[in-house]
């Protein structure tokens, strides 16, 4: 049986935000900067992903699957990046701090800051933005994660626009150049044991 990828409805965003905090749960930047403590870890991360899903449900470019919610896919539509930080903070992110560790809360802010500036310089044009991505543990490598991301894979080939994101594994960077993105930068915190990659993903004839 095929599986049919829908637009998330606002009804459904507290079981996306568990969908992608398990989802998460093992990636580096999350084990770095969240409690050791696993349900205290997811409840950061469900808590990010939450706000990522309410600042971008108005875009309505949200992807999910039909009758059983086994990943989600949340994209931020050309030329609306830079983020606007202060309607993130206003829908919940200022409480972030408060479930991470806050000795590492200044590495934090220079990761998204160095991001962020990675972002500018990598791409200037208009482009589709990746802003999470994450499949259930359940229904890992099972196809979802690249059926989650073909409806603007898709749009954006039409369209003739390039799509960008950030990953924090190997197996993530992997993923992506099968589906055309190819590494722009590696870049990291010389006071953290993780790494990250920007990716783009020029648009596909």
């Amino acid at each position: 049986m095929s599986t049919e990828v829908i637009c998330l409805e606002i009804s459904q965003i507290d079981a996306a935000s568990k969908t992608l905090a398990h989802a998460f749960n093992d990636d580096p930047i999350f084990r770095h900067f969240a409690s050791e403590r696993e349900q205290a870890r997811l409840g950061a991360i469900q808590l990010l992903a939450k706000t990522a899903l309410r600042y971008s449900q108005s875009y309505n470019h949200i992807y999910t699957t039909a009758k059983e919610l086994k990943g989600v896919a949340i994209w931020i539509p050309p030329g609306k990046f830079p983020l606007n930080d202060l309607r993130l903070l206003r829908l919940g992110l200022y409480t972030l701090p408060f479930k991470l560790r806050l000795n590492r809360l200044r590495q934090l802010i220079s990761l998204f800051l160095t991001m962020e500036k990675h972002h500018k310089q990598d791409i200037t044009q208009p482009h589709w933005y990746l802003f999470m991505l994450g499949v259930s543990p359940t229904y890992q490598r099972q196809g979802i994660g690249n059926l989650l991301l073909q409806p603007i894979l898709k749009q954006a080939d039409s369209e003739k626009l390039s799509c960008y994101l950030e990953t924090s594994t190997e197996g993530g960077v992997r993923f992506y150049q099968r589906l055309g993105f190819e590494v722009v930068r590696t870049g990291g915190l010389p006071e953290a044991d993780f790494k990250f990659w920007t990716m783009k993903r020029s648009p596909q004839s």
